[in-house]
């Protein structure tokens, strides 16, 4: 395949979150959406974005394995720079998803899984607090709303008040408004549900090792980044060694090499690649396949927008033995409009449409109401005509 052009679309889901996605057309007119969204650097993603496919346009690419050479980018520079690595990670994605509507086959079958019905996901019910006062009761109720839908594990991050480079006290005191809302959680899903708690890497290693353990009382299940990003390997194996649940990371890896070695290490018991930015969909499964013959586990991280959640679902589907599919619920109540078909999560599943590559496409009248197509996005926001 030859790529022919790429334009960006920008949805404004919130004040903190507005969802960027590159939409890749080839030569023979094949179009697919690919998510993109980094925080501020999004428009910086665009640029690498554009700047790549120019020099692509006289290239056939045979693997989406091949797009880092054709770019001269190599593992080093696409691990050090994440606005890099995420453009890169778009084009693979793009690769593979219009490679699998050439050949009719979804995109769980382009990469080697078996077409399923549905993948359950977990319910992130941070972002949604986002525009609350994030009090313990606020959690609940979302927490309480989610398992009336049907979603059977739940995620928070509660712990905002906790300052890596500012401690302020016991780390028991300063944690104390995080535990508790930790604890109307769990009153809200019930004592069998289980329960993830995210971090957001705020901790010293040996304070995450005491607030494992006060998380441990209220049944929590999985302990995800609880360290600085400058960790190293030998911290997340002492946090791994010295408490009773799954140590989980991974979010900002890239490469399936990348988390192997987490893995052998013994740094971490689950792997959460995020599909944005670890090398594409197919890295990740490659990424999940090998975790699972390690036993350890796999999940993807997506905390993000539908066309993302709709691409790391077919990566779980084509990972056997995969956990759970992270989903922010409720962050915009017209979400789903914005695919089509329609996103359709019911009972705490996301139902894979059935068409060919990704399986969707961006709707045209939800973007016209609720975003914006950029052409040319080089160094700004430049609206179509």
């Amino acid at each position: 395949m030859r790529f022919d052009r790429v334009e960006f679309v920008a949805v404004e889901a919130t004040p903190r979150t507005t969802w960027t996605c590159a939409v890749f057309i080839d030569t023979d007119g094949v179009t697919t959406p690919v998510e993109i969204t980094l925080g501020d650097s999004s428009a910086r993603v665009a640029t690498a974005i554009s700047e790549a496919v120019e020099r692509l346009r006289a290239t056939e690419i045979e693997s989406e394995t091949d797009v880092a050479n054709h770019v001269d980018l190599h593992k080093t520079e696409l691990t050090r720079d994440r606005v890099r690595g995420t453009a890169v990670s778009a084009i693979r994605t793009a690769v593979i998803q219009i490679q699998a509507q050439h050949d009719n086959a979804s995109l769980t079958e382009a990469l080697g899984g078996s077409r399923v019905a549905s993948v359950e996901l977990y319910a992130n019910i941070n972002r949604s607090l986002f525009a609350t006062e994030r009090t313990p009761a606020s959690f609940g109720r979302v927490a309480e709303l989610a398992a009336k839908a049907g979603f059977r594990v739940f995620k928070c991050a509660p712990f905002d008040e906790v300052r890596l480079n500012s401690p302020s006290g016991p780390i028991l005191d300063v944690a104390g408004p995080g535990l508790a809302r930790v604890a109307v959680v769990r009153q809200a899903i019930g004592p069998d549900a289980r329960l993830l708690v995210d971090c957001h890497n705020r901790f010293r290693p040996d304070d995450a090792i005491v607030i494992a353990e006060k998380l441990a009382e209220f049944g929590v299940v999985w302990f995800e980044e609880p360290i600085g990003p400058d960790r190293t390997p030998r911290d997340l194996a002492w946090i791994a060694d010295r408490i009773s649940m799954p140590l989980v990371a991974g979010e900002n890896e890239y490469g399936a090499n990348s988390f192997s070695k987490l893995v052998a290490e013994g740094d971490v018991d689950v792997i959460m690649p995020d599909v944005k930015h670890c090398g594409g969909v197919a890295e990740a499964v490659r990424a999940g396949r090998a975790a699972v013959s390690a036993n350890a586990g796999f999940s993807t991280h997506c905390p993000s927008g539908p066309v993302s959640l709709l691409a790391s679902s077919h990566v779980s589907a084509a990972v056997e033995g995969a956990m759970p599919l992270e989903h922010a619920v409720y962050e915009v109540e017209w979400r789903a409009e914005l695919l089509d078909p329609p996103e359709r999560v019911e009972d705490g599943r996301l139902w894979l449409p059935n068409g060919a590559g990704l399986g969707a496409k961006l709707s045209d009248d939800a973007i016209e109401r609720r975003g914006q197509t950029l052409v040319g996005w080089i160094t700004g926001r430049e609206r179509s005509e």
